[in-house]
């Protein structure tokens, strides 16, 4: 009876984080001053009816914030709605966000034009994404309402097209972002509008802007920027829901999350590095496998652009992976047989797999090749170019050969007796 009920208990435990990659415990942070959680309500189910465990903290609160026990995170996720006043500041500052994000929490912000706390923006940053300070709005004189163009929808890896084209704004802040690679842009302002402040100069004007854009660091953690709360509001969620839900998948990883698995290496007979490690010119197979996240199980993951690099300083070869075998969840590339270069020294063999809106997926195994050894040479008698050169050796050879017998059996020359008498006159 003990084991059905703990198996029953791991189900539920599986069935609860199914839809994300990893646990998913969530803390919305808000300002009830500007927005009751009421305005929310749809925005929220959503996450609930994905097994989401939610936990509240009103920045009106007194208690202080609890992001981490001692080195541990206690959430997996956060989300930052609309912030108002400098207390934000003192409860969660950037340094504490930066600390989250690079311990690999996931991070999902909102800003709007009356409500961008510091530590909100300065932590926004340091990630290469500068939204518009307080006070400045985004605005089209042109148009009068805000209308997004399916032409300003930028990522449609995060995002499908089709769900940018209903989104409905009543007013929004914009952001200019670095050229970092990380940086995902998924919606730029219209070509039309411009974000100002009463008396002050433009921040950004016409797509320059942006209204939603996303990051990923290294580790995978992900972060993703909203300019607008209306983006989640009831009063807008039909319109928005769709597209919000796509950018909540992303940011706390239940879409676009792959990784890779089993890499290895081996001389074409099968035999292991380990067995018989590689000299120079060995033909050799890399393999590697990778798997993606559909939000319940991992499933092979089919691409045609995982390329596998061999590099000393520089890369000696970079070669473009073609499928193999596939195995249960895993979907296997190969470079095929391919010969090591005539150069020995240290090299690393490597896929770095690295897509706008999926999770990096980097191998790496570093192994000397030694040059051949004395014995390990081709004999002279191999080398098809070395016909001239033995044939002249061996014609010296037979020419000084043919000369010292000519010079022994030749018969010695008989000089005749000088006439020394002298004439008589």
């Amino acid at each position: 009876m003990l084991s059905i009920f703990i198996t029953f208990f791991l189900f539920l435990g599986g069935y609860v984080y199914a839809a994300s990659v990893h646990a998913s415990k969530t803390l919305v942070f808000y300002d009830e001053r500007l927005d009751q959680l009421d305005s929310f309500s749809n925005f929220l189910s959503d996450l609930k009816d994905r097994e989401y465990e939610l936990d509240y903290y009103s920045a009106n609160s007194t208690a202080d914030i609890e992001l981490f026990e001692g080195e541990n995170r206690l959430y997996d996720n956060l989300i930052v709605l609309p912030v108002k006043g400098k207390h934000i500041n003192k409860l969660v500052s950037d340094k504490t966000l930066l600390q989250f994000y690079n311990d690999g929490g996931d991070i999902l912000s909102v800003t709007s034009p009356s409500a961008v706390p510091d530590s909100i923006r300065l932590f926004l940053n340091q990630l290469g994404i500068f939204p518009s300070p307080k006070g400045y709005e985004l605005v089209d004189n042109v148009q009068g309402s805000l209308k997004i163009d399916s032409s300003d929808f930028r990522d449609s890896r995060i995002c499908a097209a089709k769900y940018a084209s209903s989104i409905t704004l009543n007013g929004a802040s914009s952001a200019l972002l670095d050229n970092r690679e990380q940086i995902f842009p998924i919606l730029a302002a219209p070509r039309t509008s411009y974000t100002k402040a009463t008396g002050k100069d433009s921040w950004s004007v016409g797509s320059q802007g942006f209204l939603a854009t996303a990051f990923q660091n290294l580790k995978n953690a992900r972060v993703a920027w909203l300019g607008s709360v209306d983006f989640l509001k009831d009063e807008f969620y039909g319109n928005n829901g769709n597209f919000v839900q796509e950018i909540a998948k992303w940011v706390f990883q239940e879409k676009n999350v792959i990784k890779s698995v089993d890499a290895s290496h081996f001389h074409v007979d099968g035999t292991s590095y380990d067995e018989v490690p590689y000299k120079i010119k060995d033909a050799v197979i890399y393999e590697v496998g990778f798997s993606e996240w559909n939000g319940e199980k991992w499933v092979p993951f089919i691409t045609d652009d995982v390329q596998f690099e061999l590099r000393m300083l520089d890369p000696y070869y970079r070669l473009t992976l073609k499928p193999g075998r596939q195995k249960d969840e895993i979907q296997y590339y190969t470079t095929g047989e391919f010969r090591l270069p005539d150069h020995h020294g240290v090299f690393t063999f490597e896929t770095d797999y690295k897509r706008d809106g999926f999770s990096f997926a980097v191998q790496r195994d570093v192994r000397p090749i030694r040059n051949l050894a004395h014995s390990e040479y081709a004999r002279s008698w191999d080398i098809s170019n070395a016909a001239v050169y033995l044939s002249s050796i061996f014609s010296v050879i037979f020419a000084w050969v043919i000369f010292i017998i000519f010079f022994i059996t030749a018969s010695p020359v008989v000089n005749k007796p000088m006439n020394t008498n002298k004439k008589n006159n």
